[in-house]
């Protein structure tokens, strides 16, 4: 043969560790793989009196993830603050079954005699039997929610309760990063901004979506939180605050290509960015808006001209005794299947009363159409 292709498996060090314990890292240089690929295969063919043939590799990852930075930004910040127990919700842990029961009598006990650690694993455990019972139909919603309320005010009494919040952010992750959620990969996640302020409270990252696996609550070197900074304004969107932004790296090729239209988000929007000799030694070459909400429409096989037009005729019949005839509301449609799902401010470059088919992503200047995309 005169080409052997040796597939891929060119490991990355997510982590930064350059440890062969950690599974976000490798402890290998592209020398040193490349190196034992060559010898391995020389050897072979030493032995076989084969000529030696030419090597090509497939490392796509290794080759393609440092080329890409997700920027995303927090738009609010939440915590969760653990509610007390009213005597009607105590009364149903009398209802819990006879193994549950055992277990309260347990934890109960544990807490009289001040053993904490004890406390929480007969808490942790109470919680788990409680919740495979609820499964199989032995235990109801009110009994599942006094027990998970009563291991809440336990934790929260130890000390083990950290007041971690949650930062929800513009974005989908089943869109953006989808081998966290598919596959468990961790990736460098930290503020690129802000920077010269100490991060002074810790938080995991919820996206905007009605899934409840849309969020990221693990981090590289086995945090279950990241160190933030606290969000201006109240951490609300009408607080008046800046905005926050976070990056993620070395999630360059699959994560775009995986992505596709999961949550009907689209991709976001990308800024292509080149080194040059300038005063900031980089310079922006091109801006790209990701997908409208009318684009996005489209591949799921509706008509979204179609669908504005019957909307803005609903509209002016309902809006016949306003002023303006029902124009208000049309102009905020037009606006939102032009715009992206995310969130964001629809840009006053926007004023026409039609839509004419104008969410076609190539329609328009660029620069005009990347002033309302904020993902």
């Amino acid at each position: 043969m005169r080409v052997v292709d040796i597939g891929g498996g060119l490991g990355i060090d997510y982590d930064g560790s350059k440890s062969p314990d950690s599974g976000l890292s490798v402890a290998y240089e592209l020398d040193d793989y490349a190196s034992m690929v060559v010898d391995v295969i020389r050897s072979v063919c030493d032995r076989r009196s084969v000529k030696h043939p030419i090597l090509c590799s497939e490392s796509g990852r290794a080759i393609a993830s440092h080329h890409s930075v997700l920027i995303f930004e927090a738009v609010s910040a939440s915590t969760y603050e653990v509610p007390s127990m009213s005597s009607i919700e105590l009364q149903y842990l009398d209802g819990l079954t006879d193994d549950a029961r055992v277990d309260y009598q347990n934890l109960s006990a544990a807490a009289c005699m001040g053993e904490y650690e004890t406390c929480l694993l007969y808490a942790d455990q109470l919680k788990q039997r409680c919740i495979e019972k609820f499964k199989d139909g032995c235990l109801g919603m009110e009994q599942l929610a006094a027990v998970d309320g009563l291991c809440a005010l336990i934790s929260k009494a130890v000390g083990e309760l950290d007041s971690v919040r949650s930062y929800h952010v513009n974005l989908s992750i089943f869109t953006s990063i989808p081998d966290f959620w598919g596959i468990d990969q961790l990736f460098p996640i930290v503020p690129i901004h802000r920077l010269d302020q100490r991060p002074s409270v810790r938080g995991i990252l919820s996206d905007l979506t009605c899934d409840s696996d849309g969020k990221i609550d693990k981090f590289i070197g086995g945090e279950s939180s990241l160190p933030l900074h606290e969000m201006e304004g109240n951490g609300n969107l009408s607080g008046g605050g800046g905005r926050y932004y976070l990056g993620m790296f070395l999630g360059g090729a699959y994560e775009e290509a995986l992505g596709g239209v999961h949550n009907l988000f689209g991709g976001p929007s990308v800024i292509r960015v080149m080194q040059s000799d300038g005063p900031h030694s980089f310079a922006v070459t091109r801006t790209v808006p990701g997908p409208s909400s009318g684009d996005i429409l489209r591949v799921m096989q509706y008509e979204p001209e179609l669908m504005f037009e019957t909307l803005k005729h609903r509209a002016e019949e309902f809006g016949q005794e306003d002023d303006d005839g029902g124009e208000g509301i049309a102009n905020s449609l037009a606006m939102s299947f032009r715009n992206m799902p995310y969130l964001g401010s629809p840009s006053s470059c926007f004023n026409d009363t039609e839509y004419n088919g104008a969410v076609d992503s190539g329609a328009g200047d660029d620069a005009e159409q990347w002033t309302y995309c904020y993902a």
